[in-house]
């Protein structure tokens, strides 16, 4: 690698068992070398076992499970990871992405890259030239994915082509110096939330082309009370800022 940076992949789980040892796999194959963090919200399919057993032929931090006894989002899976990678304060990148596999690992190495260049977040971006959507994807899923994000983009007049991507590379002082714990939407607006709370500190935002693929084992955690939550959430980042309400006086 062109560069020295230390990265660690925070991976939310809950019923992965179908994609996980796959997807750890993966990230240990890939050139960027990253550890891992599973934060799994006690998955009754025996998601965490799966990852137990992976971590005990590793050596010691290179892949870690944070067990959660409460499923109460994504915002809140993401906050704990977060939390736990800056408490020991051992990696310069924080890397978000889900444990599906429609996250392109290929790309984990350019994305590194651009952090060493100077950005201080880089997204995978379904939305700019040579970013994609799955083309096992229907039309009206397209279209909602799609629609939602400009939706979002606009509301919020955020410089952003992608939005409302879940794919990020965190430089951890970035993430460190945002108040995370004023930062609660509990699901898919968490996305939102963050990205703009990073642009509102002057945040060098950069973004890569990824194809974003369709799962191939379990099923999809969205829903139309994510999206509902996520369409409310905007307005509210609109008026408030990314923390969606009014600041404390």
């Amino acid at each position: 690698m062109p560069h020295a940076l230390r990265a660690v992949v925070v991976l939310p789980t809950y019923d992965e068992a179908g994609n996980i040892a796959a997807m750890l796999q993966r990230l240990l194959d890939s050139p960027a070398e990253p550890d891992v963090l599973v934060v799994d919200d006690s998955s009754p399919d025996g998601t965490g076992a799966i990852v137990r057993s992976v971590a005990a032929g590793l050596p010691e931090g290179r892949v870690r499970l944070l067990t959660r006894t409460v499923k109460d989002g994504l915002g809140a899976a993401y906050r704990a990871g977060f939390a736990e990678v800056l408490r020991t304060g051992d990696h310069d990148v924080v890397v978000q992405m889900d444990a599906d596999g429609s996250h392109p690992v290929e790309v984990l190495p350019r994305m590194l890259d651009e952090v060493a260049a100077g950005a201080d977040l880089v997204l995978g971006a379904r939305y700019v030239p040579g970013g994609a959507l799955d083309d096992a994807w229907p039309w009206y899923r397209k279209a909602l994915s799609r629609g939602a994000n400009t939706y979002a983009r606009v509301l919020l007049r955020a410089p952003v082509a992608d939005l409302t991507g879940g794919y990020k590379a965190w430089r951890a002082d970035l993430l460190r110096s945002l108040d995370l714990r004023a930062l609660t939407a509990a699901g898919y607006a968490f996305q939102i939330q963050t990205t703009l709370a990073a642009l509102e500190r002057g945040a060098v935002v950069r973004e890569v082309p990824i194809l974003f693929t369709e799962r191939t084992a379990g099923t999809s955690k969205m829903s139309g009370a994510i999206i509902t939550e996520a369409m409310g959430a905007v307005w509210r980042m609109r008026r408030h800022g990314p923390a969606g309400r009014p600041a404390r006086r």
